[in-house]
């Protein structure tokens, strides 16, 4: 019995669903919007060590399309929290949505992105369901399929200024179950990823937007102005999950954005 392992990087041995790091993307298209939302149903979310950085929490629901990557093509959805962590702000996401098992695995398993699979669409003025193309981007979360759990909308208006919004280290947390009742987890641990790469073309612009939660009862819409569409290569990949159960305490603040990368 050999004692060495398969080639490969990722299970099933032999046969990786993923490869290694760095992964690139391009013509990524994503769009997002900024809100605020009860801290304490926030803190809910959150890990030990980890608690919003502000009161209301301030949160961002984002939703993007991936055509080319090394994990091939596929969608995403999911929220971000600004949280601080040892006097060091951070995004960090407590629920994410993918529409494909490769992203999902490497997510998870690598970085302890909390993915779940759903079904989603990324559409401008409806198009995929018999409209016309227009000014005005649908993006729809369903889980399971038919039962609509997310909708965003937004209206590209103005070029987005950069110093609209700020950048910070995305932060997750790898949770693994021990195998045996009683045992340590086999990984807890905070992750850190910043997202570093070639940004050469990117395209950003705000205009009004909304996000809707309509399987959450009493959930009001989210408003405001967001923004789409960026084109980029970057060296690492991010997440999906599911409905945001703080939605419904949530305000819209801010602005949203879109933006095209190449």
């Amino acid at each position: 019995m050999s004692d060495s392992m398969p080639p490969g990087f990722s299970m099933p041995l032999g046969a990786s669903l993923y490869p290694p790091p760095p992964y690139e993307f391009r013509r990524a298209d994503q769009a997002w919007i900024q809100y605020e939302a009860d801290t304490e149903a926030i803190k809910q979310m959150l890990p030990p060590g980890v608690e919003p950085d502000s009161d209301p929490a301030v949160c961002e629901a984002w939703v993007c399309w991936y055509p080319w990557s090394t994990l091939g093509p596929y969608h995403e959805a999911y929220i971000m929290v600004r949280v601080v962590v040892n006097g060091v702000r951070y995004w960090y996401q407590p629920v994410i949505f993918t529409d494909s098992e490769v992203p999902l695995a490497a997510g998870r398993e690598v970085w302890g992105f909390a993915k779940k699979l759903a079904v989603m669409s990324w559409d401008w003025g409806g198009a995929s369901r018999g409209g016309t193309r227009n000014e005005q981007l649908l993006f729809t979360v369903e889980r399971p399929a038919g039962q609509r759990i997310m909708t965003f909308t937004m209206a590209p208006e103005a070029p987005f200024p950069p110093a609209e919004r700020e950048n910070l280290p995305v932060l997750s947390f790898r949770h693994i179950p021990p195998s045996e009742e009683g045992a340590a987890p086999a990984a807890s641990e905070l992750v850190s990823l910043e997202v570093k790469g070639r940004r050469p073309t990117a395209r950003r612009s705000f205009g009004p937007g909304a996000a809707r939660f309509p399987s959450m009862h009493g959930a009001p819409s989210i408003r405001g102005m967001c923004s789409p569409r960026p084109r980029y290569s970057a060296p690492t990949g991010q997440p999906p999950t599911s409905a945001c159960p703080w939605a419904r305490s949530s305000r819209i603040t801010s602005r949203s954005g879109h933006q095209h990368v190449v």
